[in-house]
């Protein structure tokens, strides 16, 4: 069920908010909510309030207490907390998972092929990314229907695993671009059809964005990028290797 957050909804009160999501549309027989859950206008509900509505309306509410790492709770808020302050790897801790993005490939404006290292672009994302700066990252590329098929016909299995890589989140400002974008640089060589999406999993964060007087300077910073990215899944090894399901164990360099 996705409710679309609108004025009036906002303006709904707890027992409203109750009796038209949980019982009517989802007829709920048990409802888990952390111990600072709050809902309704004004976040007028909590907890007591929603156990007192389940005996109304014949549902069961479960209150789970607070899951707390090194001190610091463990919520939605703390975690989009630390992603705007790019600390990507106590997110991750917090996650259980690196954090992801997925986004359709667009084509660059050939800036990198020609005068830094090539990379594949993300289309402009709207959703949460972390800090701008440049991260270790995986990249998981996704090729269209048509192209896995014709590669399946030619016996050539795309590969499905994620690729060692390097990822900035940012403007460009060496090249005077200010749209952010999302681009990674593949650490290892692909392999398949042309890439059609591409997920990014984020794992630790190398350095801040900034401004180069020219291209050759960038390049000699994104190479030694490279190399400490390289460093990074060499002492890492199995730690940070792709695990099955598509989740990753998370270490910290």
């Amino acid at each position: 069920l996705i409710l679309p957050f609108t004025e009036t909804l906002s303006r709904w009160p707890p027992e409203k908010f109750v009796e038209e999501v949980l019982v009517k549309a989802l007829r709920a027989a048990v409802v888990l909510v952390g111990d600072n859950f709050r809902f309704g206008h004004r976040a007028a509900g909590t907890p007591a309030m929603l156990e007192e509505l389940g005996r109304r309306w014949n549902f069961q509410t479960e209150v789970l207490p607070s899951i707390l790492l090194r001190g610091m709770p463990v919520s939605s808020s703390q975690i989009r907390c630390l992603l705007e302050e790019g600390r990507i790897s106590l997110a991750n801790r917090l996650l259980g998972r690196p954090f992801s993005v997925r986004n359709a490939i667009e084509p660059g404006l050939g800036i990198g092929h020609s005068q830094t290292v090539p990379t594949l672009n993300l289309a402009p994302y709207s959703e949460m990314l972390p800090a701008t700066g440049v991260y270790v990252t995986w990249a998981k590329i996704g090729v269209s229907s048509e192209e896995k098929k014709g590669a399946k016909s030619q016996g050539a299995e795309p590969p499905s695993r994620p690729l060692r890589s390097v990822t900035n989140v940012g403007y460009r400002p060496t090249f005077g671009e200010r749209g952010l974008g999302v681009e990674s640089h593949l650490l290892e060589k692909w392999e398949g059809p042309p890439p059609d999406s591409l997920e990014v999993s984020f794992l630790y964060r190398l350095r801040d964005e900034r401004k180069f007087d020219s291209p050759e300077q960038l390049k000699s910073q994104i190479l030694k990028d490279i190399r400490r990215a390289e460093s990074y899944f060499r002492i890492s090894g199995d730690i940070a290797k792709p695990i099955s399901g598509g989740t990753h164990e998370i270490s910290q360099i």
